[in-house]
């Protein structure tokens, strides 16, 4: 499982994705692709087709399903627009979850941990968190906990029928993810994929090479392109009846 904490996943209750082995089956006419990557190398950029994959993850945000969690979103993105550390530590729980695997836990080793305790206004965390929110995010264990961005969540990878590597999984997050055929942007590109789950091939700063899952596609996309399941992500539970952020750790 994803999380050592999360061992059991649910069935996908997504209003937007439903069954991830059946979006594929929403793909238009206009979105089918020639059976191999190989043909799609052929033609100019212009007429690459999207891939057909099967295992994708359509964006949604499920936060407004909840008022208190809406306020509690609403509020985060304030304090995270302004950077205001102070206002972001009333939104902590007091044991923050830093790292599983490393132990590290509490309200100092989170901040030590993303530089916000000295120069806090040069921090990565408010790029990081803004992003996420942005990219909106989505129920897990049965609506216990919500999850910062969306594809972070579990339960939408309980029915596909694939043994995931979370330190080498990674999630397409537009619907036309452009794959060039070198790390450079001015590369040929040789496919399109839409939002899809793929596998990491090697990881890099601006572009990360992957592969499909079925094989047929191999390149680079760009970074900002990608959810990395690995990454270090919010997770939001109510303690005491308040939501509070419980953890921001990565799978470790």
């Amino acid at each position: 499982m994803k999380s050592i904490n999360y061992l059991s996943i649910l069935l996908i209750g997504c209003s937007c994705s439903g069954n991830p082995n059946k979006v594929a089956d929403k793909t238009t006419d206009k979105e089918q692709i020639t059976e191999t990557a190989d043909a799609n190398t052929n033609l100019k950029p212009e007429e690459l087709k999207i891939h057909p994959g099967k295992f994708r993850i359509l964006p949604v945000d499920e936060s407004a399903e909840d008022k208190s969690l809406q306020a509690f979103v609403e509020r985060l993105k304030k304090i995270t627009k302004q950077k205001d550390t102070d206002g972001l530590i009333t939104c902590l729980d007091t044991g923050i979850v830093v790292s599983w695997g490393g132990g590290m836990y509490g309200l100092e080793t989170f901040l030590e941990e993303w530089k916000l305790n000295k120069q806090p206004e040069r921090s990565k965390f408010w790029a990081t968190m803004q992003r996420y929110m942005t990219l909106g995010g989505a129920w897990d264990d049965n609506k216990k906990e919500f999850r910062f961005p969306y594809a972070q969540s579990n339960r939408f990878f309980q029915n596909m029928d694939f043994d995931f590597d979370w330190y080498v999984t990674a999630i397409c997050i537009s619907p036309e993810t452009d794959v060039y055929q070198k790390p450079l942007p001015n590369a040929k590109k040789i496919a399109l994929l839409s939002y899809e789950v793929v596998k990491i091939i090697d990881p890099g700063s601006n572009f990360i090479e992957i592969q499909t899952i079925d094989k047929k596609i191999t390149g680079f996309v760009k970074s900002e392109q990608l959810i990395l399941s690995a990454d270090p992500h919010p997770i939001l539970e109510k303690v005491n009846r308040e939501w509070k952020i419980v953890s921001f750790a990565p799978f470790d």
